[in-house]
């Protein structure tokens, strides 16, 4: 059975402190850079070169977009910074636009949309919690009931964190 990665893409372990490992750390960088000039996740992933675990070779979009959602790039948690907040910022711009979809209402019912802006901030469970499904995710043996499971609660919390701007 192979390991499940620790430890963040771009990291490692040096005398029990996070340090950056060069070799992954540039991909991280090269990740946020062509998602921000315009590649789509589908495509950073089939470029990959450096193996995300040793022994499995194949990147996929979920894991290009775990990696542009991950704080600790950003120097958050007592991990070293990777890449600038401003780049960070820049991909979930990006990510927030690209992944907005809309249903039109039908047009016998067309109805005035009011849009209200919100303000999300995720907690420190929710970011607990996230870091958790993405384990599940990429191991093996996941148990799907307990993954769905805790996939809902997840977005429970973050609904409940959403704060209406006014």
């Amino acid at each position: 059975m192979l390991k499940n990665r620790n430890i963040p893409f771009g990291y490692c372990v040096i005398n029990g402190k996070y340090a950056i490992n060069e070799i992954e750390a540039q991909a991280v960088r090269e990740i946020f850079e062509n998602y921000i000039n315009g590649k789509s996740l589908k495509t950073i992933a089939a470029e990959m070169q450096i193996p995300y675990n040793s022994g499995k070779a194949a990147w996929n979009k979920n894991m290009v977009a775990r990696v542009l959602e991950n704080r600790k790039y950003i120097g958050e948690n007592g991990y070293p910074r990777i890449i600038y907040n401003e780049e960070f910022n820049s991909a979930a711009q990006i990510k927030s636009e690209r992944n907005t979809y809309r249903k039109p209402a039908p047009q016998a019912e067309q109805q005035a949309i009011v849009i209200t802006e919100t303000e999300y901030e995720p907690t420190e469970e929710i970011r607990s919690m996230t870091e958790q499904i993405n384990r599940m995710l990429d191991s093996e043996n996941a148990d799907k009931n307990a993954v769905e499971a805790l996939i809902i609660r997840c977005a429970q919390l973050k609904y409940s964190a959403i704060k209406e701007l006014r």
